[in-house]
């Protein structure tokens, strides 16, 4: 079964979920957090909470730090 995570904005709260991919069926939550405010000690232990789970963290924060500086990608700034 995948896991998809899930995060949504709204207002000043970020909203992050992990449940199952399922279709046509309603998927309990196996994980939720939610950040107000852009608190950046929320995001740290949420970048570590997914990284327990065995997400790939550090290689996206690599990734990340390579595209702030790419051209391309003005358009979404």
């Amino acid at each position: 079964m995948k896991e998809l995570l899930i995060a949504s904005k709204e207002g000043d709260k970020l909203k992050v979920k992990i449940c199952n991919k399922e279709k046509n069926n309603w998927s309990p939550n196996k994980y939720r957090k939610i950040i107000e405010n852009r608190d950046y000690n929320l995001l740290a232990y949420l970048l570590y909470d997914l990284y327990t789970m065995g997400y790939p963290i550090e290689k996206a924060f690599h990734k990340f730090k390579e595209m702030l500086n790419e051209p391309e990608l003005f358009f979404l700034k």
